[in-house]
C-alpha cells in the first residue's frame, strides 16, 4: 500500500487500496478500472456520475488536514447504515482521501467520482428495501453477466482446490440440470445438434434458473455490488449468467490442474 503522502494517489476507501489518479479517469479503460474498485457496474456508472456532478450543492466539501491531504466526509443516512455497513464497511460516514501533491483539478475529478458512487449505494440500498428494484435491458444483463463471470472466477481462482470439484461441477450442470429437459427427439438421435438448441426454450430457461442462480451464487453477488433488481430483470441476468457458467467452471477446472493460461473454449 503507498503511503499517505505518496504523490498523486488516492484512496477510494478508509483502509482501501491507492491509485494515481492517472489511472483512473484519462481513459475509457482506466475508468472501468474505477468502476471496478468501487464496485459500480459499467452500465449504472455515467448516469450516476453525471447526476452528482451536475449537482454540486449536494457536494461534500473537500478540505485541507494538518498534514496536506485533501479529505472528504459524506455521512452515511441513519436508514440505510446497517446496510451500507454490511456492504461496505464503514457504517457512520464514507471518506475519501486524496494525498498532498494531488492537483486541484485532479481532486476535484476524483471528488465527483466518489461522491456519485456513495450516493448511488445509498440509493440502490433504498430502492432494495423498498423492493423497488433496478430494471435491465438484454443489453444491460449481459454486461452484468460478464462482470458476474470476473466475480465468479476471481473469487476461487487463487485457490481452485482439486480440479475433480470444477469436473463435477460441469457434469452436474450438463447432466443434472439441462439434460434432463432434453426433447425425446434429440435423446432418441444420435446425430442431434450438439449445440444444444432446446437450452434456449423459454420453458426449459424458466425450469433451469433456480439451480442456476443457485449454481452461480448470483444473490451473493447482486449483493456484493449493491444492486437490486425487479423480477423481469432477474430473469433476464440468470438466463445470460446460464450461458458462462460452464465456462467459468472449466476455467476453474484449469486454474486447478495449474494452468493460468487463456482458457480456449473445445
Amino acid at each position: 500500500m503507498a503511503a499517505l503522502g505518496r504523490s498523486a494517489s488516492v484512496c477510494l476507501e478508509p483502509g482501501g487500496r491507492w491509485f494515481e489518479p492517472t489511472q483512473l479517469y484519462q481513459s475509457a479503460p482506466q475508468v472501468l478500472l474505477l468502476q471496478q474498485v468501487i464496485g459500480q457496474p459499467d452500465h449504472f456508472a455515467r448516469s450516476s456520475i453525471q447526476r452528482a456532478m451536475q449537482m454540486p450543492i449536494r457536494m461534500a466539501a473537500l478540505n485541507h488536514s494538518t498534514i496536506g491531504a485533501t479529505k472528504s466526509r459524506k455521512a452515511i443516512p441513519k436508514d440505510v447504515r446497517a446496510e451500507y455497513k454490511r456492504l461496505y464497511g464503514v457504517g457512520h460516514e464514507a471518506i475519501l482521501v486524496v494525498p498532498a501533491g494531488t492537483s486541484k483539478a485532479q481532486a476535484k475529478a476524483l471528488h465527483g467520482q466518489w461522491l456519485a458512487e456513495v450516493e448511488t449505494r445509498i440509493e440502490r440500498i433504498r430502492a432494495a428495501t423498498k423492493g423497488a428494484g433496478q430494471p435491465l435491458t438484454k443489453l444491460n444483463a449481459l454486461a452484468l453477466a460478464g462482470r458476474w463471470y470476473l466475480w465468479f472466477v476471481a473469487r476461487h481462482e487463487g485457490d481452485p482446490g482439486p480440479p475433480e470439484h470444477w469436473e463435477d461441477r460441469k457434469e452436474h450442470l450438463t447432466e443434472r440440470v439441462w439434460y434432463p429437459h432434453a426433447p425425446v427427439e434429440h435423446l432418441e438421435d444420435p446425430n442431434a445438434d450438439s449445440s444444444w438448441p432446446w437450452t434456449q426454450w423459454p420453458e426449459v430457461r424458466e425450469a433451469v434458473r433456480p439451480e442456476v442462480a443457485e449454481m452461480a451464487l448470483t444473490a451473493s453477488f447482486l449483493a456484493s455490488e449493491g444492486i437490486a433488481l425487479t423480477a423481469d430483470a432477474s430473469i433476464l441476468f440468470v438466463d445470460a449468467v446460464s450461458e458462462r457458467l460452464f465456462t467459468a467452471y472449466a476455467v476453474l477446472e484449469q486454474r486447478a490442474n495449474g494452468d493460468y493460461s487463456r482458457y480456449v473454449y473445445r
